[in-house]
């Protein structure tokens, strides 16, 4: 099944990534050709397969800062993906959470009352600050995405510092995967979101080594951390809606996105789409 979905990616070479969106309210910017698409990923020589990803079974015991992991090494580099297959009918609602704990618990109110499974790129510093909330989205059955330990651009694109070296970077991933396996008792892999959606091949490379073998990007930015009001935001999620999309929304305080979820959710069921995580959704 992993093969038939990153087959069904190759078919969109016409996806254009879209502005991406920091952490409730930090600034960002938009991805440019410097940063390979899901599409060059995929049909790289180096790119995972379904038949040469390694299987990641093993997860940190530790909640130490050590920047060593457990996961086998691997030479394979992370996918970007940005787009799930265009030939089912489901998208895939993700949230971060990396500032304050805002909406989250309202939001996990309304995804539980509606049923619908959604995807959270936690950084480590707020598993650490919000446990219980990692424990509830976990027991109700959400995909949980590492997104760093306090959120630095992987690459410095967007913030303007220099790029984290490999050993900084193996650090922030094992920081935030042993805060989120300590909260929730669930490993984030194989599922990394860079910061700020700074990544490039040198970064695909690093994260891949540990067991990260896909990259949660996005096709639709709500723009809620950018001060879209709810009414804005819905009409910008739902004028995106299509089969395979993979929707950015944040959890904090700065962001409308929690108070326009229930129209998004609405309005995409009345499209005929329904809601997986992002790895139903690429691996199924």
């Amino acid at each position: 099944m992993v093969g038939s979905a990153i087959a069904a990616l190759v078919l969109l070479a016409t996806v254009v990534a879209m502005s991406g969106g920091g952490d409730d309210g930090r600034a960002t910017t938009t991805v440019t050709s410097t940063t390979a698409t899901s599409i060059s990923d995929i049909t790289s020589s180096t790119a995972p397969t379904a038949s040469t990803r390694p299987t990641v079974t093993s997860t940190p015991t530790s909640t130490s800062r050590s920047s060593t992991t457990t996961a086998p090494l691997s030479s394979t580099p992370a996918v970007a993906i940005r787009h799930g297959p265009p030939t089912r009918p489901d998208v895939a609602l993700t949230f971060d959470a990396g500032s304050d704990v805002g909406y989250a618990a309202a939001i996990l109110d309304t995804l539980r009352a509606n049923g619908v499974t959604a995807s959270f790129g936690i950084t480590g510093e707020w598993a650490e600050a919000n446990p219980a909330l990692v424990r509830r989205m976990a027991a109700e059955g959400h995909q949980l995405v590492n997104h760093s330990w306090d959120h630095p651009s992987f690459t410095g694109y967007s913030t303007g510092e220099p790029a984290l070296s490999r050993s900084a970077r193996l650090d922030q991933l094992a920081r935030a995967e042993a805060a989120i396996m300590a909260a929730s008792g669930r490993s984030a892999r194989p599922w990394f979101r860079p910061p700020y959606a700074d990544e490039d091949a040198s970064v695909r490379a690093d994260v891949g080594s540990v067991g990260y073998r896909y990259e949660a990007l996005w096709t639709v930015d709500s723009l809620g951390w950018k001060g879209l009001d709810p009414s804005a935001i819905t009409a910008r999620c739902l004028a995106s809606a299509e089969p395979g999309a993979i929707y950015l929304l944040h959890v904090g305080s700065a962001s409308a996105d929690a108070a326009a979820l229930q129209p998004i959710i609405d309005g995409l069921r009345a499209r005929g789409l329904g809601f997986v995580s992002l790895d139903d959704l690429i691996v199924g």
